[in-house]
């Protein structure tokens, strides 16, 4: 069935024949250009007035099939009769719903409307020689071994496409396909995103015991979705060129922990890496670099790398670590209940913040959207990245008083809705009863 399938995409494919260029719209235009400018394979999705194949453009995106055939797609919906009437001035089509397959520089390979099959459409992209990117990048490595761009943009793809198989390995859904031609909204996104972090701090608070991780992967298995990563990764501490290049590339993806070939190059690399920071303290690109390879392999003390840095004479106390470091030293110290070491860390910021309050120029940020004022969106970034943290450490020490005053000074400054909740939990958390009462009470300061 699957090989008379694809014999009828082929056969679809033979009759696109390019007739005169016509754009009809700015996204007409748009899809245009990216077709001429592309290098690669792209298939273009055209959905029918009732979306009715949104479940399957979801499904296509998560099948292993396609993630390994890395192709580029462009899905739409509300403007897809725009791009339907381009392409009927172009070549013979079915009508929505319907794809379209496109080699490079937008040659028309084959299209169809009765199934997005991944299998069916790899193999029609197979046998019309389309190349990937990731192809693309290792056939010009072969002659050009130290370009380095070339490097950098090959491993972050072999990075994203092993990540991606994990996430799926591990049950977790992709994120849904968001149209070519549908605005962004940045508020929307941003809320969704609250949402989420929201679920996750209430799974948090119900669980008793200690989660258990998910398996290393077995060594077939750990072969076929990050030995390339891992390999290619082990050549660039060796040769030492992984200090030229962005750490956004550098790092493992997540759920590399659980891949024993990826912890291993990791744990390697930490020493490089902690050698290159003793001579740059205060760079942030390193600092990446050996927070991301210490997640790998399951995580690092911090403070005995810090106490081995020197920083310059010029830099304060409250200026040490750099504030970019915060947030891991926190998650670090919390592991070990070093709640000294946070409230030494994070005291005296706050008390620098209190000093410069009064002289605080009282200002409102608004954004605006094709000229509307968006409501703002509420967010917990500052209880979870200081607020808390310091809270619980002065809870942990006996210091309620001042913990209190912190809370209660946050809440009055950023009067985010979730704050009495989370510290209600907060205080159950460190035993302190009619505290958990008095921060559950808290309602904002009037306006």
């Amino acid at each position: 069935m699957r090989k008379t399938l694809c014999l009828m995409l082929l056969c679809a494919g033979v009759g696109l024949a390019a007739q005169t260029t016509v754009v009809t719209s700015d996204a007409a235009g748009r899809l245009e250009m990216s077709l001429r400018d592309s290098k690669t394979g792209v298939l273009v999705i055209l959905d029918g007035p009732k979306g009715e194949w949104k479940p399957k453009v979801d499904a296509l995106i998560a099948d292993p099939v396609w993630i390994d055939q890395d192709l580029s797609y462009y899905y739409y919906g509300q403007k897809a009769s725009e791009i339907e009437t381009w392409i009927q001035g172009k070549y013979p089509l079915t009508p929505r719903p319907c794809w379209v397959l496109f080699a490079e520089k937008g040659r028309p390979v084959a299209s169809g409307s009765s199934t997005l099959d991944a299998s069916a459409i790899a193999k029609v992209a197979q046998d019309a020689g389309i190349k990937t990117f990731i192809s693309l990048l290792r056939e010009f490595l072969r002659t050009n071994p130290d370009h380095l761009e070339a490097q950098q943009q090959l491993l972050s793809r072999l990075n994203w496409k092993a990540a991606t198989k994990m996430k799926l390995k591990l049950g977790e859904k992709r994120d849904p396909i968001r149209p070519a031609d549908e605005k962004w909204d940045y508020e929307k996104f941003r809320r969704e995103q609250e949402a989420e972090l929201e679920a996750k701090e209430d799974a948090k608070a119900k669980i008793t015991g200690v989660e258990k991780p998910p398996p290393d992967l077995e060594a077939e298995e750990d072969q076929a979705i990050w030995g390339e990563v891992a390999d290619r990764l082990g050549d660039l501490f060796r040769s030492g060129d992984w200090s030229l290049m962005e750490a956004w590339s550098v790092v493992p993806r997540e759920m590399a922990e659980r891949s024993p070939r990826t912890r291993d190059v990791c744990l390697r690399a930490l020493p490089e890496v902690e050698a290159a920071l003793a001579r740059r303290p205060e760079s942030w690109s390193l600092w990446s670099v050996w927070l991301g390879l210490s997640k790998v392999v399951g995580g690092r003390p911090i403070r005995p790398l810090l106490d081995s840095l020197t920083p310059l004479p010029t830099i304060s106390a409250t200026q040490w670590p750099p504030y970019m470091v915060r947030d891991a030293y926190i998650k670090d110290a919390r592991g070990r209940n070093d709640w000294q070491g946070i409230k030494d860390l994070l005291l005296p910021q706050w008390e620098i913040q209190e000093l410069w309050k009064p002289l605080r120029v009282d200002s409102k940020w608004v954004q605006q959207v094709d000229g509307k004022i968006q409501a703002p969106v509420e967010t917990g970034s500052d209880w979870r990245g200081f607020t808390e943290p310091l809270a619980e450490a002065l809870l942990r020490l006996g210091e309620t008083h001042l913990a209190d005053r912190i809370v209660t000074a946050s809440f009055t400054q950023h009067p985010w809705t979730g704050l009495p909740k989370r510290a209600q939990q907060l205080a159950l958390r460190c035993n302190q009863p009619s505290l958990a009462a008095q921060w559950g009470a808290l309602v904002p300061p009037a306006k």
